[in-house]
């Protein structure tokens, strides 16, 4: 029997050189790799600042803790349709009471102007499967915005590279994503004084303008360095993000022309959005049904629950939300599948519609 993985991370010899080398020039954390990392991150997604941490919640909380040292304790947005580290993180900064679990646009499953409410003070917006958000809409709302962007590297919106529409955008370098350096995130802003305090929590608060010798901490900061190992791997795959997202959307385009009429995709505008196609979700009508078939031949699918569905969040109903968590599956989408592997799902998947 065949075994299709949902995601699979394509690391080459590429990869394990640099990790090599980087082991050999410098073990630890903020070295050359990472500094290197930041600024070709910087000018890939056409930021000002990049900074590296140690994973895509290190980046929410980072970005979360920013703006609480700028504005107070603020009312926050938080898309219910995410994973949950969105809301999580927003918990551990601000707290659970201070946390707005939001509904989403049925169509694109992303956040959107319509379901933002006027007694928030920061939202958080998410690029759900690599689709990004309509910033140009929610920018009109005149919040700040942190986006989570952890699954959207290398998607467009407007002819422009996600990572510049929001105050602060977190990504992921997961292994699952379409980047990957096993575990790593970064956050990009046009702010020069966000920067610079991202820069200073990010490192136990140290001072900016200390002398190397010193312990001078200006801010109550944490430990969320990336190493420069992580930094190395990083640096080979963002050289080949422009490859993993063509394939991942020849992959998507085979998906839809064989699926089309059989199930619901997202749903939008193909000229203003390019998704990356982090994940390929579609809504079926019987999904324990069709989850048991793929699971029997051998293909790996997955669900998504919504953030107020799940048993510490359950205490609000969002109706698109809702009807979303309850049908999504997520077919197997990564950067070294074959098409021989994509059209065995769609074979199966057929079978069971």
């Amino acid at each position: 029997m065949k075994y299709v993985e949902w995601s699979k991370p394509d690391f080459s010899s590429e990869e394990h050189e640099a990790a090599f080398n980087s082991i050999k020039n410098y073990i630890g954390a903020n070295g050359p790799e990472v500094a290197n990392l930041e600024k070709e991150f910087a000018a890939k997604v056409g930021s000002k600042h990049a900074i590296a941490v140690c994973n895509g919640t290190a980046a929410l909380m980072l970005s979360l803790m920013c703006m609480r040292h700028q504005h107070g304790d603020l009312r926050v947005g938080v898309p219910s349709f995410t994973f949950i580290a969105s809301a999580n993180s927003t918990h551990q900064i601000f707290g659970k009471d201070r946390v707005k679990l939001l509904d989403c646009d049925i169509n694109t499953w992303n956040t959107d102007a319509r379901h933002v409410p006027d007694d928030i003070d920061l939202l958080m917006t998410v690029d759900v499967g690599g689709l990004p958000c309509d910033y140009s809409e929610l920018r009109k709302l005149n919040l700040p915005i942190i986006a989570d962007s952890a699954e959207s590297i290398g998607s467009e919106i407007d002819n422009r590279t996600i990572g510049t529409q929001a105050d602060m955008h977190c990504f992921s370098l997961h292994r699952s994503k379409v980047v990957s350096c096993g575990e790593g995130g970064m956050i990009t802003t046009n702010s020069g004084e966000l920067y610079d305090l991202a820069k200073s929590l990010l490192n136990h608060g140290y001072a900016k303008n200390k002398h190397s010798h010193e312990y001078t901490h200006d801010n109550y900061g944490v430990n969320f360095r990336m190493s420069d190992v992580n930094a190395a791997i990083a640096r080979v795959q963002l050289r080949k993000l422009s490859k993993f997202v063509s394939h991942r959307n020849k992959i998507a385009d085979i998906y839809k022309q064989e699926l089309r009429g059989l199930v619901d995709f997202q749903i939008y505008d193909s000229v203003r959005f390019k998704s990356n196609y982090f994940f390929f979700g579609i809504r079926v009508q019987d999904r324990p049904r069709v989850i048991d078939k793929m699971h029997r031949n051998g293909i790996q699918v997955k669900t998504w629950t919504a953030v107020h569905k799940q048993p510490i969040w359950n205490d609000v109903e969002l109706t698109n939300a809702s009807s979303i968590s309850d049908s999504v599956v997520l077919l197997p989408i990564h950067n070294l599948i074959e098409e021989a592997e994509v059209e065995y799902t769609i074979n199966k998947l057929k079978e069971v519609l």
